[in-house]
């Protein structure tokens, strides 16, 4: 529950995935979907996972517009700092 409400901008441990984050969001925005994310995010706990065979798509509400957006991964691995 706690991940579902964790805007993914707040997941981002760092500037340099969170300009990977901005690029991930911009295909979303304009592909409507990814299937091919990867990448680090920091837990609400504050350690590091990897995700990997994430599918990214927009959210949208009952009027057709984009509210959000939504993933699913494959897996998860923890993820030493020193390893970012």
């Amino acid at each position: 529950e706690t991940l579902c409400a964790t805007e993914s901008r707040k997941s981002a441990p760092d500037t340099g995935t969170r300009e990977e984050r901005a690029e991930l969001l911009h295909r979303v925005t304009t592909q409507g979907f990814i299937d091919d994310y990867r990448g680090v995010r920091v837990s609400t706990t504050g350690k590091l996972f990897r995700l990997e065979g994430a599918t990214v798509w927009n959210v949208r509400n009952s009027d057709g517009e984009v509210v959000g957006q939504a993933a699913a991964f494959e897996r998860t691995t923890p993820v030493a700092s020193a390893d970012v």
